[in-house]
This record gives C-alpha cells, sequence and structure tokens, in this order.
C-alpha cells in the first residue's frame, strides 16, 4: 500500500516538476526551427496582391480562365507554373518519387485485380467503389493539370 501512494505521488508531483525544470534549461532557447517555404506568400508579396485580387488569381488558375488586368495575369501564370513545377518528375524529391512509384504499382495492381475478376466471370466480387475512386482520382488528376496548362497559355498571350 505504501508502495502504491509514493507512486502516485511522485507522479502526481514528480511529473509537473520535471516538466517545470526541463522547460526552464537553457538549451530549448537555442532550438530555432528555420521558417518553411511559402511560395503562394512569396508569389503574393512578390506581385503586391491585395487579398480580393490573390483570390481571384487562385480562382482563374484553378478554372484556366483570362483575366483582364496585366498584373493579376502575370501572377496566374507564375502561380500556374509553380503548381505546374510541383507535378514534374524531375523536381520530385526523392521521397515524392518513391511514392508516385508505390502509387502508380498499387495502381496497376487494382487494375489488374479488376480484369482478372472481369474475366473469371465474377463481376460480383470487384470493389466498384474502390475503382469509382481511382476512376475519380485520375480525371481529377488530368483536369488539374490541363487547367494550369490552360491558365499558362491564356495569361500569356498580349491582353485582349
Amino acid at each position: 500500500m505504501t508502495a502504491a501512494v509514493v507512486s502516485i505521488v511522485l507522479l502526481l508531483v514528480g511529473l509537473p516538476l520535471l516538466a517545470f525544470w526541463l522547460g526552464g534549461r537553457r538549451f530549448w532557447s537555442r532550438l530555432r526551427p528555420g521558417r518553411g517555404p511559402d511560395p503562394w506568400g512569396d508569389l503574393v508579396r512578390t506581385h503586391g496582391l491585395s487579398a480580393a485580387e490573390a483570390a481571384a488569381v487562385d480562382a482563374a488558375v484553378a478554372r484556366g480562365q483570362r483575366l483582364d488586368d496585366e498584373r493579376l495575369r502575370r501572377a496566374a501564370v507564375a502561380h500556374a507554373r509553380q503548381a505546374l513545377s510541383g507535378l514534374r518528375w524531375q523536381e520530385a524529391t526523392r521521397g515524392q518519387r518513391v511514392l508516385l512509384v508505390l502509387v502508380a504499382l498499387w495502381l496497376l495492381l487494382q487494375v489488374v485485380g479488376v480484369v482478372v475478376q472481369l474475366a473469371a466471370g465474377e463481376p460480383g466480387d470487384v470493389s466498384w467503389g474502390v475503382v469509382a475512386v481511382l476512376a475519380v482520382a485520375v480525371v481529377a488528376t488530368v483536369v488539374f493539370r490541363r487547367r494550369l496548362q490552360r491558365a499558362v497559355e491564356v495569361n500569356t498571350g498580349p491582353p485582349a
């Protein structure tokens, strides 16, 4: 019984005291994590966009639409090119490449599984929900890339 009471007192009193003591140590002040990259903020600052203009640029790029103002068009082109560069194999990090290869392999295995089940005459065993999700993901990726390319094309031409 005494050991249990001592253990509980140590936990209830000792842990907060230890946390307070560790929190006051000098080595915590030496940890200074660097500022992470902020491409969107850098783009907004570079082109001097207000909040409404930034929203208009983002919406136009997402839809692949043309903007009227030349300054906004330059920002839209920069934003779309930046987004497209993130989708390039050459610009990807090693981790992103490994993840992409694993996802592609998983996609391939899913397609092979569906084909095998359909060839075996067992369409009831096909997970149609997975097929629908995969189809939506592939179509959304293609549409996203096309809209980005269209945003670059329509906003790099001469002003209308």
